[in-house]
């Protein structure tokens, strides 16, 4: 039968290809490079005759000193406008420069857009190899290449990429969540029953696949848990100071959310800073910390002592500085942790400070608009309306939700009213009345605005 992508081979590059192969035969890479792309364009689900091809005649050209694009070339051939021309101009890019990441990523985007699995797993395999043979290979292309092999169902990749990520970043337990229940699924989908007829393998495997599930339910049952840190203390106590162990024992302990069983995760973590000088466990004390301090507070909440709760989240709020301000020190180009840090500085009204750490933290694309938010709020809170004003305007040329970009124009609205430039802050309560009229209180300001205004002009 048939796959899905050969049913869409239209074979209108057959033409194209065939050139491409005579010419290849002569060494003329350049020239068959353009037959296979042209072929592409009209046929850009021919993996045999189009991107394979393609490949190899571009890596005979790098290894006969062939060079990459040139920069008219580059801007002629970027984007498109439907999806197979920009397939193609990328893949003509990448054949001009084989080892570019850069054009491997783009592909592997548009083989997503065109929901062109095979193309996926391709170039996806491509990207891999790029980055083990990489001196310093790139966390963000790895989980870039886990969320597209997950998208994909291709679970044995996503969990390959989704380990290699987290061998760069070994402190990140959310990327190691996601390793954990990545590995969960892939187990399950290996071993789902039924796949090859055999009933009675499927039944064999039942109490296994019980566990996989138990494994990765959101609520685990006690004598699950309990199972979960007799196997992970074992394996400890083998070496207690094998970073797998100590993290998998820890892990397991926090599980319970029992303060006893907290403390216990604590004191193996003490040791094992003490032990290896490594500053991951005593980063994972402090997050323990402030998982406590926490629940303290939501437990004064809900007892009602609205008191008690503040003095506790002000306490919880230093704890954090002091935390953040000591992963900084250890880990000084993370600007994800100075963006947590000036966020929490400037909660705590220490702007100047926080000025500091946003600063820098814009740097980080991810997190760009939101520490240049706080920024712009940090200069209002210092009365320095031009520089306010700044910032959010170049929040506002960023793609932001209709609920961010209600607030960036009151903000500026408020930055110009003190300004005395009243008719642009009329035009920014304007912009968030005509998008929800009952936002804030920017309908009656701008009634107060538009009065102020006419008595200047009477």
């Amino acid at each position: 039968m048939m796959s899905e992508e050969e049913s869409k081979i239209t074979g209108k590059g057959k033409a194209f290809f065939d050139q491409g192969d005579q010419v290849a035969e002569t060494g003329n890479w350049d020239y068959a490079i353009e037959m296979y792309v042209e072929g592409l364009q009209r046929d850009p689900y021919n993996m045999d005759r189009g991107h394979l091809k393609l490949r190899d005649v571009s890596l005979k050209r790098k290894m006969t000193g062939g060079k990459g694009p040139g920069m008219m070339e580059a801007i002629k051939r970027g984007g498109g406008k439907d999806v197979a021309i920009k397939l193609a101009n990328t893949s003509y890019l990448l054949a001009k420069d084989p080892g570019a990441t850069k054009y491997m990523a783009l592909i592997l985007a548009i083989s997503l857009e065109m929901e062109f699995p095979e193309l996926t797993k391709w170039i996806g395999q491509i990207l891999i190899d790029s980055q083990t043979q990489a001196a310093k290979p790139s966390k963000q292309i790895y989980l870039t290449l886990t969320d597209a092999f997950e998208k994909i169902d291709y679970l044995e990749k996503a969990l390959l990429t989704c380990r290699l990520a987290l061998q760069n970043s070994k402190d990140d337990q959310e990327l190691a969540d996601r390793e954990s229940s990545l590995s969960t699924r892939y187990t399950i989908q290996k071993g789902r029953y039924g796949q090859e007829g055999d009933f009675t393998k499927g039944v064999k495997d039942m109490e296994a696949q019980k566990d996989m599930l138990q494994r990765d339910s959101l609520v685990q049952n006690e004598s699950y848990l309990e199972k979960q840190i007799a196997t992970a203390r074992e394996g400890y106590l083998q070496d207690t100071t094998v970073p797998g162990k100590i993290n998998g024992l820890v892990d397991a302990l926090l599980k319970f959310e029992d303060e006893a069983y907290e403390n216990e995760a604590i004191d193996i973590l003490k040791k094992a800073h003490t032990d290896t000088r490594a500053y991951q466990f005593k980063m994972r004390i402090g997050e323990i910390h402030i998982r406590q301090f926490v629940r303290r507070v939501l437990h004064l909440r809900t007892a009602g002592d609205k008191e008690g709760a503040i003095k506790a989240a002000k306490e919880l709020l230093k704890m954090e500085i002091a935390e953040y301000t000591d992963r900084v020190a250890n880990y000084p180009t993370d600007l994800g942790l100075k963006f947590e840090l000036g966020r929490r500085l400037f909660i705590a009204g220490r702007f100047d400070d926080a000025i500091g750490a946003l600063q820098q933290a814009q740097r980080d694309p991810r997190n760009r608009l939101k520490a240049m938010n706080y920024l712009g709020q940090a200069f209002m809170k210092k009365d320095w309306w031009q520089e306010a004003v700044d910032t959010f305007e170049k929040v506002l040329s960023g793609d932001l939700t209709e609920e961010k970009t209600k607030d960036m124009r009151y903000n500026l609205a408020t930055c110009y009213e003190k300004m005395d430039h009243l008719d642009k802050a009329q035009e920014q309560l304007s912009h968030v009345a005509q998008v929800d009229f009952n936002y804030k209180d920017a309908r009656a300001r701008l009634e107060a605005v538009r009065k102020k205004i006419a008595e200047s002009q009477g």
